[in-house]
């Protein structure tokens, strides 16, 4: 519940304008898609999909719902539906498949527990129409994946902030390396 206790507590700073899942790994039938971080338990499931939260200050911020899109599984939706302008592209949704990385080390090669693949912020900038984006923050740097999605959209100014020296190290080895 600890996500949407934090929604709660911010609704009254932020509108929570979407909500988005991402999903780090699913099964289909008998085949397994991506990864997960197991949980050893006798009660629980294991965590396969994570809170993306869209916080903004209205609820009003347009976004580019076509930045991510998909084509269209039937084609005849192009000519169908007018928001296409002729080009074969729906929506994405709120629900993201980006699989979480198998690792073998987390020490080598993803030293933070609470890491995210840097497409993932890279889906979160595009969003919101790489060009309006001037000014980039991440209050919780960790390793500097988002940084580095910043970096790679051409973000122009980017703000980080993290309180573990080692991890800060990482996040400026990391940059330094794209």
């Amino acid at each position: 519940m600890l996500p949407h206790e934090i929604v709660f507590q911010l609704r009254d700073l932020f509108v929570l304008q979407n909500t988005i899942h991402w999903i780090k790994s699913i099964a289909i039938d008998d085949r397994t898609f991506g990864h997960f971080k197991p949980i050893s338990s006798k009660r629980f499931l294991n965590d396969c999909h994570e809170y993306i939260f869209h916080f903004t200050v209205d609820g009003k911020i347009d976004i580019d719902r076509l930045a991510l899109g998909v084509p269209y599984q039937d084609k005849s939706n192009i000519a169908r539906w007018s928001h296409t302008r002729g080009r074969d592209a729906r929506c994405r949704g709120n629900t993201w498949f980006i699989p979480y990385q198998t690792i073998q080390s987390r020490e080598k090669e993803r030293p933070h527990p609470a890491t995210f693949p840097v497409q993932l912020a890279e889906w979160c900038i595009k969003l919101h129409a790489i060009s309006s984006v001037k000014t980039m923050l991440d209050p919780f740097l960790g390793i500097g994946n988002s940084a580095i999605a910043a970096k790679n959209c051409d973000v122009p100014k980017f703000i980080g902030f993290e309180i573990d020296k080692t991890y800060l190290a990482e996040a400026r080895r990391r940059l330094q390396l794209k």
